[in-house]
């Protein structure tokens, strides 16, 4: 059955692509929108209850990242995600996570060392509570700080690109018994590294949480297979 799309108001018609092409995407990587599923700029459109405009420039960009692809005679179709879209953005997150923290290591100051430790604090309790929603939220918050804090433009427009992903995948992995608990030392790990102003320590301490947070999402998402 054909995903149905809901009408969507904006205070800010400059953000109506973004959010259009938000809504498209997390219904491909929530499977509302299967393999095979075509994707009609008219009828979206009028779903919404928007100009087609933005729906062909949020199209466009599904298309820049490999979700939906233009088959001649067919049109645009869902291209799926599969196991090894997962992994490559996994690895290619990990490298970016990496090499931020290790540059921000040498810009970070004892006011965002704060922020951090009290972010850090914060997550752990949200996860005692249960509430994986409230901390995945505030673990988008922890890895901001020190994403701005290296002040690299282009890593963090890259790093952004993927964040829905990220997102996404860091609320599957905390669901994993046990992943909480990692986190807050993991957490604390690079704290300390980026305190030190440590560019080593912390580009290996952030790279540790995020192969962790990537075996732990490949863990609770294939439950059914023998990953390693």
């Amino acid at each position: 059955m054909a995903h149905h799309f809901s009408p969507i108001k904006f205070d800010d018609q400059g953000h109506i692509r973004d959010s259009v092409f938000s809504i498209l995407r997390n219904a491909i990587l929530d499977k509302k929108l299967e393999p095979g599923q075509r994707l009609v700029e008219r009828t979206i459109a009028e779903q919404m209850g928007i100009s087609r405009t933005p729906v062909r420039e949020a199209i466009n960009k599904l298309v820049s990242e490999r979700l939906v692809t233009h088959i001649p005679r067919k049109g645009v179709v869902v291209s799926g995600f599969t196991k090894a879209d997962i992994i490559e953005i996994l690895v290619i997150r990990t490298s970016l996570e990496a090499l931020i923290c290790s540059i921000a290591a040498k810009k970070i100051k004892p006011r965002e060392l704060k922020r951090l430790e009290l972010l850090a604090k914060q997550i752990s309790a949200e996860h005692g509570k249960g509430n994986f929603k409230k901390s995945n939220q505030l673990n988008d918050k922890f890895h901001e700080i020190i994403y701005k804090t290296a002040e690299s433009p282009r890593v963090y427009d890259f790093l952004n690109t993927l964040h829905e992903y990220i997102t996404k995948f860091t609320e599957v992995a905390y669901s994993k018994p046990g992943r909480p608990e990692e986190v807050w030392v993991e957490h604390n790990a690079i704290i300390e590294a980026l305190h030190q102003h440590d560019s080593a320590a912390a580009e290996a301490a952030a790279k540790n949480h995020a192969e962790n947070s990537s075996r732990a999402y490949l863990e609770m998402a294939f439950l059914s297979e023998n990953f390693k």
